[in-house]
């Protein structure tokens, strides 16, 4: 136990690292990430895997998913993609601040701890389905924080106050155009992930056997996909855009958190 807070100390250090980094550059160099700052957070990222994996897996055999692994899991796939991307495109002010909240959510299995939810036995079908459900997770906590930052930059674009702020978190951004493409890049990742979940979900053995839990997820993680769906068709077809589009963004992303976050949070923590 003592060797794995070692580890959740490390993790959070190096993520803190690397957003306060990230984030304090701002001021002086724009939207740049060194590669130090990346490594840090590749190292955090290590940490952080002993970890999750020690809750999610805590005897043979054994898999636990309950509201503070599935927190700290979703701060784990988000860092890992955005650190490889990092390397390839623009999204270093969405790491810097993705990577502030991991060094919170990778305390999830200590501040919400939970025996609720343990399966034995678990089939590789289920860890898939789990595991893609995560991942779709992930990018929806990155096409919040994407959303989120567009309408600060929008407002102050509206506002005209982006004109005077040569340094800091406007300026580092790209230009709304391109933040509303990697937005919806992320709604896209997220709705096949999901689409990859519900099938994941329809074959496995364990889920179909939990019929209560399986028809209320199920339900509304279908619901989500749907909307995510809809709102991808209006941009390709009806060219949905700024506030129309995260109106419905905003819909998908309230029935994603209820169908699992909210209803595992009243479960484990109440």
């Amino acid at each position: 136990m003592e060797l794995n807070l070692l580890f959740y100390g490390v993790a959070t250090i190096l993520y803190l690292f690397a957003g306060l980094k990230i984030v304090n550059g701002f001021k002086k160099q724009g939207d740049v990430a060194p590669l130090s700052t990346l490594g840090a957070a590749g190292l955090g990222i290590v940490a952080h895997f002993w970890v999750l994996q020690g809750a999610a897996f805590p005897a043979k055999a054994t898999m636990a998913m309950d509201f503070g692994i599935a927190l700290s899991a979703m701060c784990f796939f988000a860092v890992l993609m955005l650190v490889y991307g990092a390397l390839y495109t623009q999204v270093h002010a969405l790491l810097g601040i993705v990577a502030l909240v991991a060094g919170v959510g990778v305390w999830g299995p200590v501040v919400f701890p939970s025996g609720h939810a343990l399966l034995l036995g678990a089939p590789l079908s289920f860890k898939l389905h789990i595991a893609m459900g995560l991942i779709a997770y992930a990018f929806m906590m990155m096409a919040i924080v994407q959303a989120i930052l567009m309408g600060i930059l929008d407002r102050r674009l509206r506002n005209h106050q982006a004109l005077s702020e040569p340094a800091g978190l406007v300026a580092a951004l790209p230009d709304l155009m391109s933040m509303e493409r990697m937005l919806f890049r992320f709604v896209l990742a997220c709705f096949v992930f999901l689409v990859l979940t519900i099938a994941g979900g329809m074959f496995s053995s364990t889920m179909i056997a939990d019929a209560e839990l399986f028809g209320h997820k199920t339900v509304m993680t279908m619901t989500s996909c749907a909307i995510f769906g809809v709102l991808l068709l209006g941009r390709r077809f009806c060219g949905w855009r700024s506030r129309q589009a995260l109106i419905v963004f905003w819909l998908a992303v309230a029935c994603q958190v209820i169908s699992y976050f909210a209803y595992r949070f009243v479960l484990d923590v109440f």
